[in-house]
């Protein structure tokens, strides 16, 4: 009996060794399980935070470097998202990363600010819950996982951070992040910190002025037209912008007030609008002046009145409204009370609002505080104005059959919306979603179309440079994630690794219909140089 029960023993010893090994295996094996398997050291928790307008082509990237059958892990949204799986063993990975088992994440939520300060700072920002410490993960695909940790106290610190615009771009009071633990705006960083950075410049990639398809494709947006519907004090109501839009039988008649779908304060694509529309930062303390125009914030909206105390924008009354704490208890936002400012967390988020304000329905959001609103936008029909990035026009219905999140299916639409021509009328647009993407300027048009073309010859200059960032003296003591980051780094900027409609390598890359002519040189602020 005794030997028995030692046999029983070992045999539940091995049993558990053996099983602790089968929950260890490594990531990318064959029947890993995606939550508990071993990444290889220096490949773990790889965290990149920042813009989300890099999303598809980082996505593209990161993935031709894993072997089929990787996992993709969401929050349910685009605002995050993992890849765990193993690296091909063979190229494109670089050869000192082949064949390794890692586990990459990427933050997009509040935008290209939290890839800058928290990145310096060394912060621990919220992070998706990719090994299921809190059981609430789905088992299956779609793999989706809750959030853990909460903004500057908890959660993971990023590895390295990207941002549409150089981390020197983002000042106060404009273009930095809201604290959520002190209440307040976060302050810019010093120059101490920014040195304290190796930041590299990636690519260029077009940013874009975008309008629902109620607003006619003959409407002229100049530079100073759409710069005025963003501005605090500009236009709100579209007479302003053609009073034929809202004269009687005009498609804005019977609701001419004008929504404006933007990002929160520190996003790159906001930052880049406050630079190219606004002069901010690169006016600030100008010798005529500080001459920037600052944006339309959600607090200027006509219906905003969260304290219930009847004055819109006033927060100081007692009123009984809901407390905005989840999204039963939304603030309601009401468009129809006039001018409307809508501030989202990300790029996706502005897709959404735009489509909602187009075909109707309710759209519900936070804001930079966390807060929930709501704003009801019926059977649709408004004219809304967003700020977002031109690889959006990736994020389409793939086919009549799977619509997916929006409600157009053929033809010229992007879900309600479409981008606009610069300094003109038409609309650029992909007029195939039934298949692959096939972009084209849609009827007659004037001004300068966000193209690839346009891009790369410098016409269309309403571009960011992109960076990535990280401490320098931080990954200088994890040798292998460093070579991992810059070496992901440098297949980005490469002209193969620009081969979307919305980016170019920078110059002195060899010229290819993949690289910019011109660059600003690593200065936002500067002008566009020629290199070809």
């Amino acid at each position: 009996m005794k030997l028995n029960r030692l046999a029983l023993a070992c045999g539940i010893a091995l049993a558990t060794v053996a099983g602790q090994a089968a929950a260890q295996a490594k990531c990318g094996e064959t029947g890993y399980d995606v939550y508990s398997c071993a990444a290889d050291v220096g490949y773990d928790m790889i965290y990149l935070t920042g813009a989300s307008a890099p999303d598809n082509f980082l996505e593209t990237t990161i993935t031709s470097w894993l072997d089929t059958g990787y996992t993709k892990i969401t929050d349910g949204s685009s605002n995050y998202r993992a890849f765990v799986g193993r690296t091909k063993n063979a190229a494109p990975v670089p050869a000192a990363h082949r064949n390794k088992s890692i586990r990459f994440i990427k933050r997009s939520a509040g935008g290209s600010v939290w890839g800058v300060n928290p990145v310096a700072r060394d912060e621990f920002v919220r992070v998706l819950d990719v090994k299921n410490t809190t059981g609430n993960c789905s088992v299956t695909a779609p793999r989706t996982c809750p959030l853990i940790g909460a903004d500057g106290v908890s959660g993971l610190k990023p590895t390295f951070g990207v941002s549409d615009v150089s981390p020197k771009m983002f000042k106060s009071p404009l273009n930095v992040e809201w604290d959520k633990v002190a209440g307040t705006t976060v302050s810019q960083l010093s120059a101490s910190e920014t040195n304290a950075l190796t930041i590299k410049a990636a690519n260029t990639l077009m940013m874009g002025i975008v309008a629902t398809d109620v607003v006619p494709a003959t409407t002229n947006f100049t530079r100073s037209v759409y710069g005025d519907l963003l501005r605090s004090g500009g236009y709100a109501d579209w007479s302003q912008v053609d009073p034929a839009l809202t004269a009687p039988g005009g498609p804005l008649e019977a609701k001419p007030q004008v929504v404006v779908c933007r990002r929160v304060p520190g996003s790159g694509t906001q930052t880049s609008y406050n630079w190219f529309f606004g002069g901010f930062p690169c006016t600030l303390g100008a010798q005529v002046g500080a001459q920037h125009a600052e944006p339309k914030r959600m607090g200027d909206s006509a219906g905003f009145d969260i304290d219930g105390d009847g004055t819109p924008g006033d927060q100081s009354g007692a009123g009984g409204v809901q407390d905005g704490a989840s999204k039963a208890t939304a603030y309601a936002l009401d468009v129809t009370a006039g001018m409307t400012v809508i501030e989202n967390l990300g790029s996706g988020n502005v897709r959404e609002c735009m489509e909602k304000a187009q075909n109707g329905g309710v759209y519900t959001f936070q804001d930079e505080t966390d807060k929930w609103f709501k704003v009801d936008f019926g059977t649709g029909g408004y004219g809304a104005v967003g700020v977002l990035s031109v690889d959006s026009l990736d994020s389409r219905p793939k086919s009549p059959a799977a619509p997916d999140a929006c409600n157009a299916t053929t033809g010229q639409t992007v879900c309600g919306w479409s981008f606009r021509n610069l300094d003109g009328a038409g609309t650029y647009v992909d007029n195939n979603p039934a298949s692959g993407l096939s972009i084209v300027q849609a009827g007659p048009g004037t001004g300068i179309a966000p193209s690839k073309a346009n891009l790369t010859d410098g016409k269309y200059d309403f571009a960011a440079e992109l960076t990535f960032q990280y401490v320098t003296s931080k990954l200088a003591g994890s040798p292998v994630t460093k070579s991992f980051v810059d070496e992901l780094i440098t297949a980005i900027s490469q002209p193969a690794g620009n081969t979307q409609a919305w980016v170019a390598a920078l110059p002195p890359a060899s010229l290819t219909p993949n690289t910019a002519k011109a660059s600003r040189g690593g200065n936002q602020c500067g002008p566009l140089q020629y290199f070809y």
